[in-house]
Formats: structure tokens, sequence, C-alpha cells
């Protein structure tokens, strides 16, 4: 079984999943980041396969009613086709609990499990669930070691009665006023305090009592109007408990222009992406509810959250998600389409699904390494790019703000940190700004790449030597990018000065070219080779002999200051 290590003092998580024999998921183990994770693949991948087996113990109590119905796996229709019949489904989960975060549960497998002097303040537990025609056995362990069968069975039952995850699908929405109170009765739990809602329970009390007398009174109107009818009936008004039973209709209104909406009358998009955020908030609430004494933290499960979002939206609304997963140190596992919801900053938290094929058949699901040197095939596998695609890019994709300044190289980054280092002013960069080398123009031909990733930024000012302004604006523009909005050509328009060298004092190149005469005829060379090493040579020489000194004025930088004017102005709020 993989184990992935936590940090220490983490709230309730999923640790890895070992599945066998369920449905494509043949002989698969998933191991699971503490904060975010995006489970991606093509059709029947195996993507619902993977968030239906969490369900066998990360259960929400809140969904289990009429309408989203029974969350157990049912063994006929789940074995693998290809598997002998009465093989077992067997499903491995280990899950990690806290004192601190999780009191309820780790008080009471400690008390259940009669752990004298346990002095550690987290445990690991490992069920394992065993499927057959006959039923389901589940074996508990703790700390790798193993339960008897009452202490397992009472430690499953508490897990499988507790709502551990809370999930939620794009198919929601426009539904969430039935399953378990929805949309409103999420409302009252985040915005009412324990004590909040038994004051507001009382007087619902009170309510019903007076409904069901003004209903008895008016029962006879309905009896007189059904009496026209061949049956005969006899009418009794009652109350339909789901609507007063612990939780009041609320409805949320979003503000536009200072017009209250409700929620309801917005976009799908919108509303899906409203009850998202209220669900990871929800999942906050309980993590620091700290008189909780029964408090679990749950894991977030969602499905699909780019659904009916534009991409740019999806960029956005990806970034927060991830954002808040980390800041609020809650446990989100989402499955996605969308390359916007794969989790750039940590690209090893990707898990990528796919099928094996068997004589031309699609087989058992598998994971795809997504390892240091494969870190982009999910994002090749979403965006239909060669993997290779990628490379120029992986500093940029891992970036961890939304501002950035796009340089052509690690020499234009160094150029322009040192500079904004001096405190000469006007040549400062925009606080929370990150500069971010690719590898070559090159990289900025292919437009599909180039619009993924400048959707991930909310700002960001790209720029280029201007000796390749001519191949490069066209593709700009069709891209919608202004320039000295959004990209910004580097150099002077004078032989040898179109990059970012050509803005340097005069006296720097005159010096580097005078005491490296060789370099300079090399970099003449009819061999590309020859001359491009040269050219590199000769580039790093310029900013070594740039940055001895310290003591630039701002007239000795005058030629940096069209690029530093435009980032001050990309970045303005």
């Amino acid at each position: 079984m993989y184990i992935t290590f936590f940090s220490q003092g983490m709230a309730m998580k999923i640790v890895s999943m070992h599945v066998q024999n369920y449905k494509t998921l043949e002989n698969i183990v998933i191991p699971f980041a503490e904060t975010f994770n995006s489970i991606s693949g093509k059709n029947n991948a195996g993507k619902t396969s993977v968030i239906t087996a969490l369900r066998g113990v990360l259960k929400d109590k809140g969904k289990e009613n009429w309408w989203f119905g029974n969350q157990d796996i049912e063994y006929s229709s789940s074995l693998t086709q290809w598997t002998k019949a009465g093989t077992p489904i067997v499903l491995t989960y280990i899950l990690k609990f806290s004192e601190a975060e999780d009191p309820g549960m780790y008080h009471f497998v400690i008390k259940i499990a009669s752990l004298q002097n346990f002095d550690n303040r987290e445990f690991l537990l490992k069920i394992e669930l065993n499927h057959t025609d006959s039923g389901r056995n589940a074996e508990v362990y703790i700390n790798e070691k193993k339960l008897d069968a009452f202490t397992s069975k009472e430690i499953y039952t508490k897990i499988t009665g507790t709502s551990l995850a809370l999930y939620y699908h794009s198919a929601e929405v426009g539904l969430s006023g039935f399953g378990g109170g929805g949309i409103s009765r999420l409302t009252q739990d985040l915005m009412f305090t324990n004590e909040e809602r038994a004051d507001l329970s009382a007087d619902q009390e009170k309510l019903k009592k007076k409904i069901k007398k003004l209903a008895g009174k008016n029962r006879t109107g309905l009896s007189d109007l059904l009496g026209k009818l061949e049956d005969k009936y006899d009418v009794e008004l009652s109350i339909f408990e789901k609507y007063l039973s612990g939780h009041i209709p609320l409805e949320i209104n979003l503000k536009d222009k200072s017009v209250d909406i409700p929620l309801s009358a917005w976009g799908t998009g919108t509303q899906n992406r409203t009850q998202v955020m209220m669900l990871i908030l929800y999942a906050n609430k309980i993590k620091e509810d700290m008189g909780g004494v029964n408090r679990i933290t749950p894991i977030v499960i969602i499905e699909e959250p780019e659904s009916f979002l534009h991409p740019s939206a999806q960029a956005e609304f990806g970034r927060i998600i991830r954002n808040l997963s980390r800041d609020l140190q809650i446990q989100i596992v989402t499955s996605t389409h969308s390359p916007y919801m794969l989790c750039q900053e940590h690209p090893e938290s990707n898990i990528l699904l796919d099928r094996k094929l068997y004589r031309k058949s699609l087989r058992q699901t598998e994971i795809v390494p997504v390892s240091e040197e494969n870190w982009m095939s999910p994002f090749s596998n979403i965006l239909g790019l060669a993997n290779d695609s990628f490379s120029s890019w992986h500093a940029v994709i891992e970036a961890k703000k939304d501002c950035a300044i796009f340089v052509e190289g690690i020499i234009d980054k160094q150029y322009i940190e040192f500079i904004a280092s001096l405190g000469v002013t006007g040549f400062s960069l925009p606080t929370g700004c990150e500069i971010l080398p690719y590898e070559g123009k090159d990289a900025l031909r292919n437009s599909i790449l180039l619009k993924f990733v400048l959707e991930k930024f909310h700002k960001y000012l790209l720029t280029f030597d201007l000796d390749a302004l001519n191949e490069l604006d066209r593709p700009m523009r069709t891209l919608g990018l202004e320039r000295d909005k959004h990209y910004h050509p580097i150099g002077i328009s004078e032989p040898g000065k179109d990059c970012i060298e050509g803005l340097l004092p005069g006296e720097i190149p005159a010096s580097v070219y005078s005491s490296n005469y060789s370099l300079v005829m090399k970099a003449q060379s009819q061999d590309p080779k020859d001359r491009k090493s040269a050219k590199n040579s000769l580039k790093a020489l310029m900013l070594d002999a740039f940055k001895k000194r310290s003591d630039w004025t701002k007239n000795d930088l005058a030629g940096f200051k069209p690029l530093f004017s435009n980032i001050t102005q990309a970045f303005k709020e």
C-alpha cells in the first residue's frame, strides 16, 4: 500500500486508496496529496469510478436521502466484467486523523480500541472492505496493527455513519433545493452558530403547531372540491416535514450594479461556482469549530467544477479553489476535463487515468506516471498537445502567484530583478508580481498553449526580443493581445540592439566586445552551434559586467525606462 507522508497537525485526510476488481479499477493504488488533487483522463477512463469508490467510506450524510439514494457499492453490478465470478471487490483506504483537528474520531478510536498510553497526536487508520455476493466485511488497522472483529465493526460503523466528506456535482445546480436542503441548508449552516440554530429550531416548532391549526380550518374547502370526483377521499392536511425540519429556506442574493439578484436567477455557471465556494467555506467552518468535541474536518469532493464556466472564468476559479485548499488546509479532490482545474503549482498532485488496451479492447484503468520528467502529461492529455510542447513553459505553469512578467530566458529575468533592486526611482516592480522565464520565442508560436498559459494569471505582461516582433505580432493580435498592454518587445530598432543587451549603457558592450575579440568573431561564424554558443557567452559576460556596479543612475538606465514604465502601467489597479 502506497502511503504519502503528510504534514504534522493536518486535518482528516485520505492518504491513499487501493481498489481491486471494482468496475474498470481492476488493481489500482491512488495516492492523494494533502490539499488539492485533480483526477483527469479521457471519457470512460474511470474518473467516476474513483469518486464512487471514495464513497465506500467517505460518506456525505447530508446527501443520503430520497433524491440521491444509497451511496454503497452493489457487488453484482460493480464487479470488473472480465474478472472471474465470485471474486471479491476489495477497497482499502488509508485515512489520517489528528487529535487537534478531528477530536470526534480520534478519541472514539482510541477509546474503542482500548489504546492505553497512546501518546501520538495522530494516527493512520486503514480500512479494508471486502464485497462479495454474501455481503460486506470490514477489517480495520490502526498504524498497521490489525484490530479485532468487534472493534473493527464499531469503528467502521462510526466512520460510515459520519459525514467525512462533502460531495458536489454540477448536475446538482437547479436541483439543490431537494436533497438534504441543498443550498438553503448549506447557507443556514454556514451563517448561523449552533446556539442560533437551536433558537430557530424552537421557533420552528411553534410555527409548525400554528400551521397545523390553520390547515385544519381550511381542509373543508378542499374536501368539497375533491368530492366532485368519482372517487371519494377523506382529506387531511399536514406539513411536508422536509421544509420544517431544522432548516429554514434561505435565499442567496448576489449584488450586481447595486441590484440584488437571487442566486437562482443568475446563470448556471455563477450558481455552480457560488455553491462550490460555499461548500469549501462550510468545510472550513467545521474545521475551525474549536468548541465541537465531535468535530471531524470533512474532505471536499467536487465533480467537474468547471461546468458551465467560460475558459477565462475556469482559469480564475481553478486558481481560487487551489489557493483556498492550501490556505485553509482543506483536502479537495476534483474530477475534471479542464486544464485550468489541474494543479499547476504542484503538477504531482494531478492524477491522470487511462485505460489499458488489450486485443484492441479497453481494459483496466491505470495511473499514468506524472514524474518530474512527465509532469505535463495531464495538461497535454486535455489540450491534445505533445508533451514536448510544454517544456518551454515549466517554470510558468508551476508559478505560485497570479501576476507575472514573462521574459525570454533567465538572463532577461536577472537584468530586470537586478535593476529593480538598485532602488532607482521609476525602476521598481509591482508588489506580488513574479518574473517567469520561458525558453525562447518559438514557445510563443503555439497559440493554444500560449492562451492556456496566459489565462492562468490575473494580470501579466509578455516580453520578447524586438527582433521577433515581425513574426510574433500577428499571433499576439490573433489572441486579442494589445502591444504595451499585454506584450512588450524589448530592444531598440538598431542593428544588434533589438534585444535586452541593446538597452545597456554603451560602455558595457564596448568593454565586453573589446576584451573578447575571439568570441565576437565566433559569433559571426557560419556554424549555427558556434554562433549560438558565442552569443550566449557574450550575453553572460555583459550581464556580469553590468552587475558589478550598483551605482547606476537614472540616466544610465534610460534604455530600460520604457520597459519599466510599461510594467508599471500593465499592473496598475
